[in-house]
């Protein structure tokens, strides 16, 4: 595309930045956000997987620090194109070839980053698979983090299982490949004499290392293996390794294959030697010399097995071990001597006991961290699922196996929120972050904390408690300063409490870090509402949920853009009924019923509306409130609505003994008594004059009125007006 070049009236192309395996990148500029983009345009061989694919709208749903937002799939004329976040910075592959290698400590905090990131897309229904993770694909950032970049290639999804739609020599894991024979002509083509990234032929290295001619063919490490200079541990010879890879060649990506390719990156990054393209010539990690910790050497090799079984099954698994990284060396080491303990002393009944114990605990604390993570996620499944009950049950398992992990607080605390549960959620929330069971090991749980203090925040926003809410997403901006959503919400809450000008402020922050198209009409739609520009709200709230990613913004925006219809009044009455009877039963119990009470009121309000048909909104407004009255939302103002409408149908008898069900219920209300007194006024106003009869109108009103004065309530206009009627009838002559 040439510069300049306009997308879908909002993208102009500015320059192309480079072309990779699924496609050619652009920068560009998001003509309504003011920002910067990347384009990619995918590539005919893609096209075929791309087209139709609902994996799209999950990759648009995915938010992580580590992750760049994607805004957009786009098909015209013909071409593919994806839209995602310009991350600022310099490609890894670029960063090595200038600084070459990084010292472990570096490369253990990128290692870290990523692997959350990996961890989050795994832990997607379905899971996302990157499927091409190498230097190029990571982008670090002027603040000195990584990014990983390039989604394309994660839509290629088969019907049983994933392939890839392309291979990056050196980081692409065996099953990558097409079949053996695509991958031996593959290697045969690149294959060099003496070439830099095998070891092969260099004697000086395996005479310095001690290294065995079988151990140069080695797949960088098994499973249970570690260096820890014992000679009796070996690889596969070469044999085992050609007869491994042809098993494996072709057998589809999955989660492990991204396993793999991180570890190949790390591989680089520690050594700053790419990894051999041929397996058998991959260099194992001890021989650099490097000054790495077992642990972490261990890790990587893990991750970089052949094999993909002997690999971390998982974003989530490999975050974890490296998060344990120091207690993996202590426990891997005990775990290998400890199997050659059994071997010399198999005989002895005593020592092959204490192994066999000793393997146990292993197997139990590795079943444990896995039942715990996988608790937790579970739980996220069911709140979004709506199943509260389920998720509280799950995350207390999940608390039992690990009390001092915070990530089951954090749900919990999600959990009250989503469920409409605000005191609640404040309650636990205040208590977590006061009295903390959990420990903190690192930045990303930091950011837990600070999403505990969002989730409060929201909380007290729900309740209108916009000083404590504005209090609480302060708070949490603390511990994360690059949270856009933070940044929104803070900005939101601004707005409630009069504070313009710091809202536009805070909310320029949030577009600067990122923040999604969808998240910035609601900010801009709640600015607008504050000061009063009700036409301005409308139309930046109806952009929001066209846009919306999140059933949570979509929620906020669809409530807020009905008060904005309220307040512009009849001739949006419509525009709010459109909305309220899309959004019915698509935010849960508590919305659903919040939005059928709305939608009621509306039908009624529109029932009155000059040239109407009255009595087909108000049969609408009927069923509706019948229907949250059949399933048990019985409310003293739900049966009151169905009484008027009873009414206004000229369905007198189901009137009145709705009426007299709520002076059964709510004996101390005088408002059922009044609706009473008005009822029986239109009951006798039915009949001939000589057989009507208002005694019990004014025995209805009399008590009425005897209630309100008991509860030092002000008379209402409506009382006041049939204490008028009353007098009138007195004067008529009507009562003896």
């Amino acid at each position: 595309m040439e510069q300049g070049t306009r997308l879908n009236d909002t993208y102009v192309v500015l320059e192309r930045l480079g072309q990779g395996g699924g496609g050619i990148v652009y920068k560009a500029r998001h003509e309504r956000l003011q920002t910067y983009v990347v384009i990619k345009q995918v590539k005919e061989k893609v096209k075929g997987v791309l087209e139709g694919r609902a994996e799209a709208d999950i990759l648009k749903k995915l938010k992580h620090t580590n992750l760049p937002q994607v805004y957009d799939f786009l098909e015209m004329e013909g071409e593919i194109y994806t839209v995602m976040d310009y991350i600022p910075g310099e490609s890894l592959d670029k960063v090595i070839r200038s600084h070459g290698a990084f010292d472990s400590r570096k490369v253990y905090q990128w290692a870290v980053q990523l692997a959350d990131a990996l961890s989050y897309l795994h832990s997607q229904k379905p899971a996302v698979i990157h499927s091409d993770i190498k230097p190029a694909n990571v982008m670090l950032t002027p603040e000195g983090n990584v990014s990983l970049i390039d989604f394309n290639i994660s839509l290629a999804f088969d019907d049983g299982w994933r392939t890839s739609v392309g291979i990056s020599g050196g980081y692409s894991p065996p099953e990558q490949h097409i079949n053996l024979a695509s991958y031996r002509k593959r290697i045969n083509s690149y294959k060099k004499p003496d070439q830099e990234q095998g070891w092969k032929g260099s004697e000086t290295t395996a005479a310095i290392s001690g290294i065995s001619d079988n151990d140069r063919t080695r797949t960088v490490l098994a499973d249970e293996t570690v260096f820890d200079g014992n000679d009796d541990q070996k690889g596969n010879t070469a044999s085992q390794t050609k007869s491994l890879i042809a098993s494996i060649a072709g057998s589809g990506v999955d989660e492990r294959s991204d396993i793999y390719s991180l570890g190949a990156t790390l591989y680089h990054l520690l050594t700053g030697v790419k990894p051999a393209e041929d397996y058998e010539e991959i260099r194992p990690l001890k021989t650099f010399g490097l000054k790495i910790g077992q642990g972490f050497c261990a890790i990587i090799e893990k991750m970089m097995d052949l094999d993909p079984k002997k690999r971390y099954r998982n974003g989530q698994e490999l975050l974890y071990a490296l998060k344990h990284v120091y207690e993996l060396d202590k426990e891997f080491v005990v775990y290998k001597r400890t199997c050659r303990m059994q071997k010399a002393l198999a005989a002895a009944l005593w020592a092959a006991g204490m192994v066999l114990v000793g393997l146990g605990w292993r197997t139990m604390e590795w079943e444990r961290f896995t039942g715990y993570n996988r608790r937790v996620e579970q739980a996220g499944n069911l709140i979004d699922a709506f199943q509260y009950e389920e998720a509280k049950r799950v995350l207390e398992d999940a608390m039992g196996l690990f009390p001092k992990r915070i990530e089951a607080y954090e749900k919990e605390t999600l959990r009250l929120y989503a469920s409409g549960n605000y005191e609640e959620a404040i309650a636990f929330g205040r208590d977590a972050l006061n009295n903390p069971s959990y420990e903190i090991a690192d930045k990303q749980e930091e950011q837990l904390l600070g999403n505990i203090l969002y989730i409060l925040g929201n909380s007290y926003f729900e309740k209108e408690d916009y000083a404590d809410a504005m209090g609480c997403f302060k708070k949490a901006l603390e511990w994360n300063q690059g949270n856009s959503l933070y940044f929104r919400d803070y900005a939101i809450t601004l707005a409630k409490t009069g504070n313009i000008q710091a809202a536009e402020n805070a909310l320029d922050t949030a577009v600067a870090l990122g923040l999604g198209e969808d998240s910035i009409y609601m900010a801009q739609g709640e600015i607008a509402y504050a000061k009063g520009e009700d036409s301005l709200t409308a139309a930046c709230l109806e952009a929001s949920i066209r846009y919306a990613k999140s059933e949570e913004l979509s929620r906020r925006a669809t409530l807020l853009c009905v008060q904005a219809y309220q307040r512009l009044g009849t001739d949006y009455l419509d525009k709010e009924i459109e909305l309220l009877e899309k959004s019915e039963n698509r935010f849960g119990t508590a919305v659903s019923i919040h939005i059928s009470q709305q939608l009621a009121d509306a039908y009624a309000r529109k029932a009155n509306i000059p040239g109407a048909d009255a009595q087909e909104y108000y049969k609408k407004a009927l069923d509706k409130f019948t229907q949250l009255y059949e399933k048990g939302y019985a409310t003293r103002q739900t049966m009151e609505n169905l009484a008027v409408l009873y009414q206004q149908t000229d369905r007198i008898t189901e009137a009145k003994d709705m009426l007299l069900r709520i002076t059964q219920q709510y004996p101390e209300d005088y408002r059922a008594y009044k609706r009473l007194a008005f009822l029986e006024a239109d009951i006798q106003q039915k009949k001939e004059n000589q057989e009507r009869d208002y005694g019990n109108m004014r025995e209805l009103c009399k008590k009425a009125e005897e209630l309100c004065e008991k509860q030092g309530m002000e008379e209402d206009t409506e009382m006041q007006m049939l204490k008028t009627m009353l007098k009138d009838l007195e004067e008529g002559g009507w009562f003896p």
